[in-house]
């Protein structure tokens, strides 16, 4: 009975031999078509990075023009903040002028007025 158990062992062993390496050869053709699938997805990161690096790129230029016309206008805002002081200050020089002018004006009209005719 030994030999008819060893002999069924063997068969077993065998079959689970030739099973085993189905089942590792679908496992690896698996690995195999993962790694192919991923390396394709790896690849499209890759590409997808770089346009991003780019743009990356191109909001730090943008970004620096932003500051650069920032300080600009900022630059523009004082000098019509001093623009305005002056025209207000000439304004009241004019208002000024013209007021003394009013004044001289109307003391010499009394005056002529004054004298006899």
């Amino acid at each position: 009975m030994i030999v008819g158990e060893s002999q069924t062992v063997r068969e077993q062993v065998s079959r689970w031999i030739e099973e085993g390496q189905n089942n590792y050869f679908g496992a690896i053709s698996r690995v195999l078509q993962d790694y192919d699938r991923l390396q394709g997805a790896v690849e499209s990161v890759e590409r997808e990075n770089e346009q991003l690096r780019g743009l990356v790129y191109e909001v730090e230029k943008l970004r620096n023009r932003v500051e650069t016309g920032e300080h600009e206008c900022d630059q523009l805002r004082e000098e019509v903040k001093h623009l305005r002081a002056g025209t207000e200050r000439h304004q009241r020089e004019r208002e000024e002028i013209a007021d003394a002018l009013t004044r001289a004006m109307n003391e010499a009209l009394m005056r002529l007025r004054a004298q006899p005719a």
